[in-house]
């Protein structure tokens, strides 16, 4: 079985030559504050059409319903703006015929954490607590995520309006 299956975070030595394997890296991106935003449409998303929500938060997951993906462009103006983690609904960031990943390139070589395949269709578009801490594979360039987010509870609904 591929790490890179389901709800998985990619290692930078998925797709950089000397990049750390993902039982090597940090564990800060994938526990923390998250906001989900919904990004509408069918293809590739250039910076200038991110969401004003998706800019300036440190760990920004996308509901796509799986048919959007980042251009190279956006991906630098997420990490320019302080993003830490990445995350989408779709199974990759970049393209289908991608072969050279460069979405995954641009954002995991400026440090950013990147989780793809995650479950969103049943999620509001808001902010959360998120934990997707990926396991110590210590030679792996990837792997499988248990991706559990949290509402704030100043944004918790009375049990009786649920």
């Amino acid at each position: 079985m591929s790490a890179h299956l389901g709800t998985h975070a990619d290692a930078p030595s998925h797709v950089l030559r000397d990049g750390k394997a993902i039982g090597a890296v940090s564990l800060h991106p994938f526990i923390g504050p998250a906001r989900v935003v919904a990004l509408a449409g069918i293809g590739e998303v250039g910076p200038d059409s991110l969401p004003a929500k998706s800019i300036g938060v440190p760990r920004v997951l996308f509901r796509t319903d799986g048919k959007v993906f980042l251009s190279p462009l956006a991906a630098v103006r997420l990490a320019e703006k302080g993003a830490i983690l990445v995350g989408t609904d779709a199974d990759s960031v970049d393209p289908e015929d991608a072969e050279d990943l460069p979405v995954h390139r641009t954002l995991l070589s400026r440090r950013v954490a990147l989780l793809e395949g995650l479950r969103l269709g049943h999620v509001e578009p808001g902010d959360y607590g998120l934990l997707a801490a990926p396991l110590a594979f210590e030679a792996l360039d990837a792997s499988p995520v248990r991706a559990v987010l949290i509402r704030t509870v100043a944004e918790r609904k009375p049990l009786r309006d649920r």
